[in-house]
């Protein structure tokens, strides 16, 4: 029994629990009109993470043969792109970010990652710009350029 929870998909999802959580905390404590949704993804987020929290409480300890996860290579990344998008803007971030995610769903090919990458990352930032109105930084705001 010990040994099942010791596993490290539990602490991980322990981990996404416990940072979600923590964000919930400070969005709350917010504005309550520019907070409202981050309180829904967070609110999502937490559902999801104590989801995965109980089902990897249920499971048994996997095997050493299993592969590793990517989740953590992304959730590294996404962190980064988070910290960097005040310098580096929206749109250089998120499309390094887009190009990582689609490597690690094993899009290998040159032309559909390439693609990918500039329909999804430009895409995301046409719809908070455009659609959305949420004005976001396109490219280096830190006064390099």
């Amino acid at each position: 029994m010990l040994a099942s929870l010791i596993h490290p998909r539990l602490w991980l999802a322990l981990t996404l629990l416990a940072a979600g959580i923590g964000l919930s905390v400070v969005a709350w404590n917010g504005p309550a009109d520019a907070m409202l949704m981050p309180r829904v993804v967070l609110a999502i987020w937490c559902a999801m993470a104590l989801t995965l929290t109980i089902i990897e409480a249920l499971r048994h300890a996997p095997s050493p043969r299993s592969s590793l996860s990517p989740l953590p290579l992304l959730m590294a990344a996404v962190l980064l792109a988070a910290m960097t998008m005040d310098t580096l803007g929206f749109l250089l971030p998120a499309l390094v970010l887009v190009a990582l995610t689609l490597w690690l769903f094993r899009v290998r090919r040159t032309l559909p990652l390439l693609v990918g990458t500039a329909l999804i990352g430009g895409g995301l930032w046409f719809l908070f710009h455009h659609v959305l109105l949420i004005r976001l930084p396109a490219m280096l705001n830190s006064g390099v350029i």
